[in-house]
Parts: C-alpha cells; structure tokens; sequence
C-alpha cells in the first residue's frame, strides 16, 4: 500500500460494474442515470442515508437553459418558485443592475426533493444505490484505477467495489482524486479560489421580488451576500468570502443587520450551515486509466457566482457518454476517456475560464472601484448576461466615464478593465483549443504561465 494506494497481487479480472460513481450529488446522479440508460451496469455511493440524497447547502439557484439542454421537466415538488431575473447592488446600494432577459428564468430549488428527483431517475434506469457507504481509497493495479473502498457508515464495516471506471463525484472534499496527487492529477485550491460559505434558510415577513446579490469587499471580501426568494415569506439568505479572509458566519449577522428586508423581518430560522465552493477555471485534466473526476470535484463551477449545479450536469452528461463508447470499444484507459475533456471544455470549461479572469480582476477592486464602475454603467446588463453565458465581454466605456476617472485620478482603472475583457478572451480560446494527451503537458505549461500573468497584470497589486 502506498498512501490511499491498493496494490492487489497477481491478475485481476473486469470489475463486477462498468462503472462506480461515488457521491449522488447533481453531477454523480446525472452521470449514473445516462450510463444506465445506455445499458451500463452502474452502481452509485453516497455517505448520506437516502432519504437526505440532495440535502446540501447552496444558493440553492438553477438556470432554466440547463434544464432544457438536458432534455428535463422538473416535478413541482423540486423547486419553490421561479423567477425571470436577479438584481445586483453595489456596496453603497446606489447602483443596481437588473439582469432579466426574455425566455430565461431561473428555479429556487427545494434543493433535497430535487436530490431525491436525480436520484429516483438514476434509479428507474437500471443503476444501483448503495446509501451511508463512505468511499475511502482507490483500488489499484498496474498503473489502473479499479474500483473504490468503501467503509459502511452503519455497521463500521469495509467492503471493495470494482468497477472499469471509477469516479469522482464526492464534491469539493474530492475524496477520491486526491488519492491521486502522487500521480500529478491533483490541483489544490488557492484561497482565492475558495469561497467559504454560511447560509440560512429563514422565514420572514417579506420577500424580495427577485433573487439579489450584493457586492462589498469588505462585508464580502472576495464573494457577495445573496438573497433569494423561496416563494412567500421565505428566502435563502447567505454569503460567500475567500478562504482565511473572515468568519462568514459573522459577516452574515453583520448583513441581517444593515439589510431592512431581515432587520427585524425574520420570524424564524429554518436551517443554517456552512460549506467550502471552489471558484476557478475547470481542473485541466479530470480523467485517468479507469477514472473520471465530474462536479464540485473537477471545478465545475461558475468562478464569478460559485453555482455549479448545471454546469456538474452538464459535465455528468457528457461523462456518461465518453464512457458508454469507450467501454463498448473495450477501453478504459486515459486516451479513451480523453474527449471528455474535450468536450466539458468546449461545453461549459472555456466560458468558466473567462469568468475566472473576470473573478481574478473582480477580486483585486475595492468598494469605492466597483461603486464607480457600476455607477457610470461600463457594463450593461445585457452585456454582463451575455458574457454569464459564455460570450465575449462588451463594455460601454463612454466619453464622460473617461473624463470621470481621469479626473479622481484612476485612469488606469478603465486601462484594466480593457486589459480584462481582452484576457477573459485569450483564456477562453486557450480552452477552446484542448489538446490531445500527447499535447497535454505543453499546454498545462500554458495555462499555467498564462494564470500567473493574470495575477500580476489584473489581480491584487
């Protein structure tokens, strides 16, 4: 045994599944409902009992196109309301962006009975379930990922599972593709790439009309706080801050208190806790021989707002697929999981690269930068829709917003702003161009260089 390694001695024969999956969150419960469908023998683990399979703390938010690109009808007991937009405020509440545009909308999700919809549907096609089993290691042999160890979290009991492909679907503790580290495949998150999270659900005595963001570094350093209506007379109310920059918990007492929407509005509280949200660019690579990393695991999250429920379906999706025709080719190795990274990246990775320069230059301002920047309109809502759903960032930098800054002395500002929009589109295209495994590690080189010049250039000075 080397660290989480299992060596087995000897041969060792294809696994009793085709696939195991471990974490029944968005992205392993999608990616077990479409490799059953296509006729795998799939088997899907999750640590919580079954009855709680959704039951995590988030915004709780999901764009109507992911649905719809998925080809799903949600039942109504899997979400509270609808909505056709969300507002955005700066830190002095002087500036508010309205993001609405026609045939969107976004659900507020009943965030377990819509757990418990994934995983019902991964069930009626064919795929197993195996609730409060805590996957632990990876099996190992010959340079091959063979299945997953998995302790029962009812009796303290361990079992094995073998499996042709194993994978990652454990979120953002990324259980299992940290037992790869040794291996290269693992990439730590930096700080500013970690969002630690308070939420609470409150029942309170009025609603907002639309789901609302604020920005301020300082009461948010790094984040936003965030209210979003569940139907009448309750909100998901929370925030988001980097990691090491301050207790969110308390942040968010902060908020209850400056807010008049919660001051002295909120009856009661209904639930509250904590969570850890990656937010970068996608992992460069989320395959391995026999292994798939999808989800929270892989960085499959939108930098800019940290929600990641759609694009992890979209990424469980297409795993799915990959998989199906690499097994009937009778292949499990890296090559033949490759296009999935492929194409997560042409699907969803490129766009989340750009929005990671934009996070990257968001992060470096301070509340009087965004108060002005919001102020004099440099991006439109439109625009700033548009480039959330992976087009070229458009600014409106006018005359009078030039005279503005030159004369409070930040010239420069409007100077970084262009510098961003131009990055946010070399990234993207660097995504856009994946390679192939042989070109792999000259084009990681790339990203990598590419990612300390965003820093140095747009990030904190």
């Amino acid at each position: 045994m080397l660290g989480n390694f299992f060596i087995l001695p000897g041969s060792l024969k294809l696994g009793l599944y085709d696939v195991c999956v471990a974490g029944s969150g968005v992205a392993g419960a999608t990616l077990a409902r479409e490799a059953a469908k296509k006729g795998l023998k799939v088997l899907l683990v999750d640590r919580l009992p079954a009855n709680r399979v959704g039951d995590k703390v988030c915004g709780d938010a999901l764009g109507s196109h992911h649905v719809e690109r998925l080809g799903l009808s949600l039942p109504k007991e899997s979400y509270f309301a609808t909505y056709p937009g969300i507002e955005i405020y700066s830190p002095d509440m002087k500036s508010r962006l309205s993001i609405v545009a026609e045939g969107l909308s976004a659900y507020a999700l009943n965030r377990v009975e819509f757990g418990q919809f994934l995983l019902k549907l991964a069930l009626d096609s064919g795929c197993e379930f195996k609730s409060e089993m805590h996957a632990t290691g990876l099996i190992m042999q010959d340079g091959f990922v063979k299945g997953v160890r998995l302790l029962n979290l009812k009796d303290g009991s361990k079992d094995e599972v073998y499996a042709r492909v194993t994978v990652d679907a454990t979120g953002s503790s990324r259980v299992l593709s940290k037992n790869l580290a040794a291996l290269g495949f693992d990439q730590e998150l930096n700080d500013d790439e970690t969002l630690v999270c308070y939420r609470e659900i409150l029942e309170t005595e009025t609603t907002p009309p639309l789901p609302t963001i604020y920005l301020d570094m300082e009461d948010a350093p790094g984040g936003y706080f965030w209210i979003f209506p569940e139907g009448e007379n309750r909100v998901n109310a929370g925030l988001g801050v980097v990691r090491n920059a301050a207790n969110p918990k308390l942040l968010f007492e902060k908020w209850v208190e400056k807010l008049p929407c919660l001051k002295g509005k909120i009856r009661r509280v209904i639930h509250r806790g904590g969570g850890i949200v990656p937010a970068r660019r996608p992992i460069d690579s989320a395959v391995w021989n026999g292994f798939i990393a999808v989800g929270d695991a892989a960085f499959m999250i939108n930098p800019v707002h940290g929600g990641g429920i759609g694009s992890s379906m979209t990424g469980g999706f297409l795993a799915a697929k990959v998989i199906a025709e690499a097994l009937e080719n009778g292949r499990e190795d890296e090559a033949a999981l490759w296009g999935f990274n492929a194409q997560y990246m042409n699907k969803y990775g490129a766009k989340q690269a750009a929005l990671d320069v934009f996070r990257i230059f968001l992060q470096s301002l301070n509340n009087e930068l965004i108060n002005y920047g919001l102020a004099q309109g440099l991006i439109k809502s439109e625009d700033l829709l548009k480039t959330s759903m992976g087009e070229k960032l458009r600014l409106n930098i006018t005359e009078k917003a030039s005279r503005f800054f030159a004369g409070i002395g930040k010239p420069w500002f409007l100077a970084r702003l262009n510098k961003t929009a131009q990055l946010m589109e070399d990234f993207r295209q660097l995504y856009v161009n994946y390679p192939s495994v042989e070109g792999f590690r000259e084009w990681r080189s790339r990203v990598r260089v590419f990612h300390e010049r965003l820093h140095r250039e747009i990030g904190r000075v």
